[in-house]
């Protein structure tokens, strides 16, 4: 299980994304629907994506980390730890949202945000990160930020827009990396993503036919 990445694939596949995701809040309105991500409204799951871009920008003013490289693109979702009081984070998430006088003021913020990484990726230079206890060469951790986005794009589930090309298959190529042998080839990446984070079960038919799946689904949360 080892999924390195380039500097340039990382960076292109999370430049893609961001690009998308520009799209996707401009024509968003509805932040109180259901997401996809169990328990969270729309808006709960931008504020989550919004503190996470804003993770990934002040780690990314240093690519000069020092020791190895510690974690893969692919390894690092295998690895960090599962929120222990899931409760609590509901409440943070909605709280924040709550902050929100309208929703254009929310998809705004985020939409800043969003425009200001893309600069900040652009412009950075190839080195190591370090992010969330780990060290990353920049490449794995722009890949494994694109395939959240990408992730979390589908989350919203609102527009007809899809995830950049680019980005969907690296997550599909993550959820292929962990999972082993068992996902089938001819299934489309989408289908994989949301298959592999659970977002979608698997019907009893599907398990029957591919036993390894229900075994190891879903590899990402």
């Amino acid at each position: 299980m080892t999924l390195h990445l380039s500097d340039e694939e990382g960076r292109t596949a999370l430049l893609d994304e961001l690009t998308t995701w520009r799209e996707l809040l401009a024509g968003l309105d509805d932040v109180e629907a259901p997401s996809r991500c169990a328990g969270w409204t729309c808006a709960q799951l931008l504020v989550h994506v919004h503190l996470g871009l804003q993770e990934v920008a002040l780690a990314l003013l240093d690519v000069d980390a020092p020791g190895p490289v510690t974690v893969d693109a692919a390894g690092y979702w295998t690895r960090y730890p599962a929120t222990e009081d899931t409760a609590e984070q509901d409440r943070l998430l909605a709280g924040f949202a709550a902050a929100y006088p309208a929703p254009e003021a929310l998809t705004g913020h985020l939409d800043r945000t969003v425009e200001g990484l893309a600069r900040g990726v652009a412009a950075g230079r190839e080195g190591r990160v370090a992010f969330q206890g780990f060290t990353f060469g920049t490449g794995d951790l722009l890949g494994s930020w694109a395939v959240e986005l990408a992730v979390h794009h589908l989350d919203l589930d609102l527009i007809a827009a899809p995830p950049a090309p680019g980005a969907l298959t690296l997550a599909r190529r993550t959820v292929d990396d962990i999972a082993g042998d068992v996902v089938p080839a001819d299934w489309d990446d989408a289908t994989v993503v949301l298959a592999g984070t659970g977002r979608v079960p698997l019907t009893a038919e599907v398990s029957a036919h591919h036993p390894g799946l229900a075994e190891r689904f879903p590899v990402l949360r």
